[in-house]
């Protein structure tokens, strides 16, 4: 669910199976309101399974909300970190429903047959802020259990792209009826593999702008990150009979998400059996406020979308960090009032909705702030002695690409680019990979060529659900990938990360 706008190469800132032969039947469906410990799925695994043996899938919570309900006013939050707040019941999926759609998207799935449907819901459940006081907070999220479910199937959260900040932009309200859909490529070949999913919109979107509760910060790493883990926790709160592994998946901005995610999870308290990132946003966030340093290269009207998700990055985490209502202080005050509408409304395909608003992205900014971050940003610069919010900032960029160490580093990753992406061009991409390298993180990177942004999403598909089934459930290793991020070229030479900002 990432923008259709590109990031202009045009400055270095940017740069140039699961369980085969199962007998599965459904036994129970879901009616919540009257029994919720009734039976959701249940299945008898063939001998070939990676996990012979009889699955059952219960719901436990109670799913008699509307479902206008689970973005509105949650009332008190529970104690417990994933506790599911309310649900409701949603629409169901026939697996030929899911196929269909599947294999019509534009971003095609092309793997075999699916082996279930499924019933959707909409949850809300308890997770924590990444503000400094880590305070409570709720998320919203879309939850699909397999009808049949497969044997062994771990847990898997699927982390978002970039969708905008602003409520009417909350993906779980998403209708899935476009087959020009990314977003679906990513996940309904998971469910049709019999894998329960969550979804989650990351904390700030439901009940958006109540007090107590800032908007979501856009690619702030232990905001979307604990998000991330605790629907995780939400998803087993739910249900009964999924298995012990969980698998976190993401694509642009949601691959920073679930890459933010792994960084916590062993202070978190939520193991990961295997993290998928496509095309993860994982250079140095610093971009953003590099972008002051080279606003004359990168004029407005032909980057909007660079500059609007400049804008998202640095309102969300000032709404976060300094209050509810700051965010707009970061912005010259002939702006605030255009900036603040242009987030509470703009969807990821909308960034145009910037264009008028200035000529290069300095002149929606506060004149101090964007001359304080600026050199400290793009070339890693000191700040000027007693410089705080340069201080502030600088710190605030570094803690959202954090390093993978100790249980992290170990995580199995698979990491999924194609060579026509022109969202996160090669050598920005380069830096991430680059990264994980330095880490010493037990990554595989996959190279396609010819794919872009969102073709990676539905070309490797079918590939994500075998190497899920390898790593969670016992099965086969898909064969390796005929290209890593060695083979990346341009101009007759191997691509290097972009600098500046530099790659720290």
């Amino acid at each position: 669910m990432t923008s259709s706008s590109r990031l202009r190469a045009r400055h270095p800132l940017f740069g140039a199976a699961l369980a085969a032969g199962a007998s599965l039947a459904l036994t129970a469906s879901c009616s919540s309101s009257s029994n919720p410990t009734a039976p959701v799925a249940s299945a008898e695994a063939g001998a070939d399974a990676p996990d012979a043996g009889p699955v059952e899938i219960k719901l436990e919570a109670a799913c008699g909300e509307a479902i206008d309900a689970i973005y509105a006013d949650p009332g008190a939050l529970p104690a417990d970190k994933g506790a599911i707040i309310k649900c409701a019941i949603d629409r169901a999926w026939s697996k030929d429903e899911l196929e269909r759609f599947s294999r019509a998207n534009k971003y095609a799935y092309t793997g075999k047959p699916f082996t279930s449907g499924a019933k959707t819901f909409r949850v809300v459940y308890r997770t924590e802020r990444g503000d400094p006081q880590s305070s409570p907070g709720y998320s919203s999220a879309l939850v699909f259990v397999p009808d049949v479910p497969a044997a062994g199937a771990p847990a898997v959260v699927v982390a978002h792209g970039t969708a905008g900040q602003a409520p009417r932009c909350t993906p779980s309200k998403y209708p899935f009826e476009s087959t020009d859909n990314s977003f679906a490529a990513m996940i309904f070949p998971l469910v049709g593999a019999g894998m329960p999913v969550i979804v989650p919109d990351y904390a700030g979107y439901a009940g958006y702008g109540a007090a107590g509760n800032p908007p979501s910060g856009y690619a702030m790493s232990p905001d979307v990150g604990k998000s991330v883990l605790d629907g995780a926790r939400a998803l087993r709160a739910m249900l009964t009979g999924v298995g012990d592994k969980t698998i976190l998946v993401g694509h642009s901005q949601g691959g920073h998400s679930v890459l933010s995610a792994l960084a916590l999870s062993e202070s978190y308290g939520v193991p990961l059996a295997g993290v998928v990132s496509y095309a993860p946003l994982w250079f140095n966030q610093a971009t953003w406020g590099a972008l002051f340093f080279v606003a004359n290269q990168y004029p407005i009207a032909d980057n909007a979308f660079a500059v609007g998700v400049g804008v998202w990055y640095h309102y969300s985490h000032a709404e976060l960090i300094n209050g509810q209502g700051k965010g707009v202080e970061l912005f010259a005050p002939d702006k605030r009032a255009a900036i603040k509408e242009f987030f509470d409304t703009a969807c990821g395909s909308e960034t145009d909705k910037i264009k008028p608003l200035g000529t290069i992205a300095t002149d929606l900014y506060e004149p101090a702030f964007a001359s304080s971050v600026k050199l400290a940003a793009a070339l890693g610069s000191p700040c000027g002695a007693g410089d705080a919010v340069c201080e502030k900032w600088k710190a605030i960029y570094a803690a959202d690409r954090p390093h993978l160490t100790g249980a992290a580093a170990q995580v199995p990753q698979l990491v999924l680019y194609g060579t026509a992406d022109t969202t996160i061009p090669a050598d920005r991409a380069m830096c991430g990979f680059d990264r994980l390298r330095a880490d010493g993180a037990k990554a595989t990177i996959c190279v396609d060529s010819g794919q872009d942004h969102s073709g990676i999403v539905g070309a490797r598909s079918a590939y994500v659900n075998d190497w899920i089934a390898n790593v969670a459930m016992g099965a086969p290793a898909p064969e390796p990938c005929a290209a890593d991020e060695t083979s990346l070229m341009a101009a007759g030479a191997k691509v290097t990360c972009a600098t500046p900002p530099p790659n720290d």
